[in-house]
């Protein structure tokens, strides 16, 4: 049975990248309710650690393409998990939920990702901005199929 294709490829990845980490250094903490605690620091730590790497992937959206994609994909594994892990080594765990909960939930948002990146940098998008593009640009009407009897308030 054929793999289905994963439907993050690498523009969008990119995207979420650092939109994502630009949320963890700014209004995650507070929106999460931990403001100014020492789990604040570390999702803000987290987030600027992830943008700075991301600047630095090969891929559409890096700056200075040195770190291959796979390698990107591999990074953002290991410090969801190690994102996870902090606060349990820390010891900070015992302070409740909310000393916890948001790492873990990042965490598994991270992994989640990462499950449905295309390593191949390909993805369902495939990178083909012409394509789009020219798609977009067509005749809606000649998009709609005619075969089918069109559905107008008065029939229904």
């Amino acid at each position: 049975m054929p793999v289905p294709p994963r439907p993050i490829d690498s523009t969008l990845h990119g995207a979420t990248d650092y939109t994502v980490g630009a949320l963890l250094m700014t209004a995650f903490p507070t929106l999460a309710g931990i403001g100014g605690t020492r789990s604040a620091r570390q999702i803000r730590a987290a987030g600027a650690i992830h943008v700075g790497y991301s600047t630095i992937t090969d891929y559409p959206l890096g700056i200075r393409r040195l770190l291959p994609y796979k390698a990107h994909l591999a990074i953002d594994a290991l410090g969801a998990l190690a994102l996870a892990a902090t606060p349990f080594v820390t010891g900070q765990w015992k302070r409740g939920p909310r000393s916890w909960a948001p790492h873990v939930g990042l965490c598994l948002f991270e992994l989640s990702a990462v499950a449905m990146s295309d390593p191949t940098e390909k993805g369902a998008f495939h990178g083909d901005v012409d394509a789009v593009r020219k798609a977009n640009m067509e005749d809606p009407r000649r998009k709609i199929s005619t075969r089918a009897p069109a559905v107008t308030p008065a029939s229904v």
